[in-house]
């Protein structure tokens, strides 16, 4: 089959090609030769079959994961398809000289990126807002604050076709004006929001939140600054010891990409089971013993899989570790069952400080339990939680672990207890350990099978008691 034809071959035939002389050549406006080719029935039937074939080997385009890999091959046919076309017509397209170059852009206008192609390939970028076809921002890891991206779309009918065929490739139907006024997604390994003119007054609105194919790993993070090799192991044990841990943060802190580094790290070491419960799937775990389980949105509330239902689901699949990828509503509740059971649960919370995020959970949980009262809401948070961790992205400092806190329960004033472990001193640009943990959660973390000459230095008891000795 053609497809099947070297790739290297094409690239030379592209260059035979290139010279061709004019009077042979069909020379056409870019949105002729767009359409002349993809209303072209040898294209349509190849797409249909030959394309189809080569990516789909299960009927189920649901099944398939469409992940950065994917959509390489997905590019990389459309080349073959497009260069034979082009080169067997002789197109000739207004403004181009480069046939390789006119052919790529074919490619991105079809199955690609079209006018965002040069931030969503740039590794630096790591969040994308289009706010309308001509108006696009962007951050990167090389700027502290957004920047205004220079391209656009031809028009709004071309950003909207952009958006819908995104949807279409995520199975995710067509963004409307009733059900569906707004959609999130992942594709490619990207998480998406697209929100429709009923919610965003302008037009649709698109904002994608890009994740690096090989994940950050601890070390870089480490390595960054993020927090220091001591605060790392601390954090380990706290992982390996099993505890209920909330890392927290506002928009953009870079909370999940830690904590992933961190799961990857310590629970690969502990070769233990996890479970990870997402939205949209975010973490992609490398743990080899875990199972992942995504919500899935029906057409009615009964045929629907919600986040509160997929944790639920977790606890019976017999986990040590019960990842939830963000906490932000009914699930919350189930989340902190989940604390209480005895499993280790982490999750993520949007929260500025430790006390925000206990408040947070302590509203989340109510909303389900209204009847039991906020004393039991604390007592149930405040003897399920361990730590909660925050993470900052601090101007002309960069992302930091600001503070690690214990959480416990205080049985006199019938409240939340909070304290902190470790600190970061901006003025100082230190990470510095300000208290003990306390002898119940250390005993506990003995229970999972931490070494007691691995925790003794977070312990006060121990060190006092081996003084006396």
């Amino acid at each position: 089959m053609a497809i099947e034809q070297d790739f290297k071959s094409f690239k030379q035939n592209i260059m035979k090609y290139s010279n061709v002389n004019s009077k042979n050549s069909l020379v056409l406006s870019y949105e002729d030769a767009y359409e002349k080719i993809i209303n072209d029935e040898e294209f349509k039937e190849k797409i249909s079959s030959e394309i189809d074939d080569r990516l789909n080997d299960r009927k189920n385009a649901k099944a398939i994961v469409k992940n950065k890999e994917y959509f390489r091959e997905l590019k990389k046919n459309y080349n073959f398809l497009i260069t034979e076309i082009v080169i067997k017509n002789n197109i000739t397209v207004r403004g181009y000289t480069d046939r390789t170059k006119l052919i790529s852009d074919f490619v991105e206008d079809m199955v690609g990126f079209s006018a965002i192609k040069d931030l969503m390939y740039d590794d630096d970028v790591t969040d994308i807002y289009i706010l309308k076809y001509d108006k696009i921002y962007y951050e990167s890891r090389k700027h502290s604050k957004p920047v205004k991206f220079k391209g656009k779309f031809k028009n709004e009918k071309a950003f909207k076709d952009f958006t819908e065929r995104l949807l279409r490739e995520a199975n995710k139907g067509v963004l409307d004006n009733g059900e569906n006024k707004i959609i999130d997604f992942d594709l490619y390994g990207d998480r998406y929001n697209a929100i429709s003119p009923a919610v965003s007054p302008n037009g649709i609105t698109l904002t994608i939140r890009k994740h690096n194919e090989d994940h950050i790993t601890l070390k870089q993070i480490i390595d960054s600054g993020c927090m220091t090799q001591e605060v790392a192991d601390f954090l380990g044990k706290l992982i390996l010891g099993e505890t209920n841990m909330i890392v927290a943060g506002i928009t953009g802190s870079g909370k999940t990409t830690t904590m992933r580094a961190l799961l990857d790290y310590y629970v690969t070491i502990s070769n233990k089971r996890m479970l990870v419960c997402e939205d949209t799937r975010e973490l992609f775990p490398t743990n080899d013993h875990t199972l992942e389980l995504v919500t899935s949105m029906g057409d009615n509330e009964k045929s629907s899989i919600g986040l509160r239902d997929v944790i639920i689901l977790a606890l019976r699949q017999k986990p040590r570790y019960i990842i939830v990828g963000e906490v932000r509503g009914p699930e919350a509740e189930s989340a902190v069952e989940a604390a209480s059971t005895g499993h280790s649960t982490i999750f993520t919370m949007h929260a500025g400080k430790p006390i925000n995020a206990i408040d947070r959970l302590v509203t989340k949980y109510l909303m389900q339990m209204p009847n039991l009262g906020i004393d039991v809401v604390e007592r149930i948070i405040g003897s399920s939680v361990d730590y909660i961790v925050i993470q900052d992205d601090i101007p002309n400092i960069g992302r930091r672990i600001t503070s690690i806190t214990e959480v416990e329960y205080d049985y006199n004033a019938r409240r939340v207890s909070l304290k902190p472990i470790v600190k970061f001193n901006i003025r100082k640009n230190k990470f510095e350990f300000v208290n003990y943990i306390s002898l119940d959660k250390a005993e506990n973390m003995l229970r999972k099978g931490i070494k007691y000459t691995e925790l003794k230095q977070y312990v006060k008891e121990w060190q006092e008691e081996e003084l006396e000795d």
